[in-house]
């Protein structure tokens, strides 16, 4: 089984090698996919990347925050009897108050920024979608980063958890920038990719 990772806005792939050593120790055939996530929209982002997708074979995805996102936009364009499972980590599926702080830091972050502001989130029909949400957010910096509820730092659990329905759901008390770190994340996204359930 290959495994698509993505990295998120203003990483590398890099920042998920621990999360594809311990996917490949549990046999699957992982590819850390770079992205220029700083250059390009979401939408632009699949674009470039769509033609770099395995040929054949069933094909699944992992991605933390945009590349949770990203991984939805590329599974829509793998031909459905290829499409396998996308397991997210703290992905901002119904964006993030955190994009209208970081407004100032455009330039930097480019135009998937404005990807990441608050929204109803896409229609996910038909996509069999794993979603991880951290909860170590301080409740005092809540002032601080805008974000509302329970979550991350980033992104609240809501919209890491999506359109998934419960059974697809899963938090742990972990912040954003780390989560793809933490073993309890892994056997979580194995668990999933094998299952479909948490």
């Amino acid at each position: 089984m290959t495994v698509i990772i993505l990295h998120g806005l203003g990483r590398t792939a890099d920042s998920m090698l621990i999360l594809a050593r311990r996917l490949e120790r549990a046999g699957f055939h992982t590819i850390r996919i770079n992205y220029p996530s700083n250059a390009l929209s979401v939408a632009a982002l699949a674009d470039l990347r769509e033609p770099t997708l395995p040929k054949t074979g069933r094909v699944d995805f992992v991605g933390h925050s945009t590349g949770g996102v990203l991984a939805k936009h590329l599974m829509r364009r793998v031909p459905k009897a290829r499409q396998g499972r996308i397991v997210q980590l703290g992905a901002p599926n119904f964006g993030s108050e955190i994009a209208y702080r970081a407004d100032i830091f455009e330039p930097q972050l480019g135009p998937a920024l404005a990807d990441m502001r608050p929204n109803p989130g896409t229609d996910d029909t038909g996509l069999d979608i794993g979603a991880i949400a951290g909860t170590a957010a301080l409740p005092a910096l809540t002032w601080l980063t805008g974000v509302k509820g329970e979550n991350d730092g980033k992104v609240s659990v809501k919209s890491a958890w999506g359109h998934a329905p419960p059974e697809k759901r899963i938090k742990f008390r972990l912040p954003h920038a780390t989560m793809m770190h933490d073993k309890d994340v892994a056997a979580a996204t194995i668990k999933f990719l094998r299952s479909g359930a948490f």
